[in-house]
């Protein structure tokens, strides 16, 4: 009958705009990142390697320890490095006030702190609008920055962990 042929073209137009829309979702890659704050500007890094998040309790200076390394901190029993996050990526150094934290993260098998001056919160990104570095702004030396991500005014510079963790050439922090 006229009546059934009707109805199937009904389903098949609900069909037809289901798909249409699944088809206008825009895609994307949501990600975890912890976000902080260096020398007034915000930066995150992924949640991935990140462990923890320690207030600082007491970082002890080497001697002659290699550039950025700010000293080593006492975690639970196990001396792990502390990398002054400020340094390595050649911002001016702070002193260590009530608001710095180290971020404990894991490289390669081992553990070591990132300080920095504030750590904000964990934010859940979609990295498909992640924006390139401007090339006039970046360097050889600055490869650490992963990409800008916008949130309303806010720009939050992603950096690439595995470069921000390598210390020199062929070696780690």
């Amino acid at each position: 009958p006229h009546w059934r042929a009707a109805r199937q073209d009904l389903f098949f137009a609900d069909s037809l705009r289901a798909r249409d829309e699944e088809d206008t979702v825009v895609a994307q890659q949501i990600e975890t990142w912890v976000t902080f704050s260096l020398a007034g500007e915000v930066f995150a890094l992924p949640v991935e390697p990140i462990r923890e998040v320690l207030r600082v309790s007491g970082i002890t200076r080497v001697p002659h320890a290699p550039h950025p390394i700010r000293g080593v901190s006492n975690l639970r029993g196990r001396v792990i490095p502390v990398i002054d996050l400020r340094q390595r990526i050649e911002l001016p150094v702070a002193e260590v006030d009530r608001n710095s934290r180290i971020l404990v993260v894991s490289s390669r098998g081992r553990l070591l702190g990132l300080l920095v001056d504030s750590v904000h919160q964990v934010i859940h990104l979609d990295f498909l609008r992640v924006q390139p570095p401007p090339q006039d702004v970046v360097t050889a030396e600055s490869g650490y920055i992963l990409g800008v991500y916008q949130v309303g005014e806010q720009l939050i510079l992603l950096l690439d962990a595995d470069r921000v963790l390598i210390l020199h050439e062929g070696g780690t922090a």
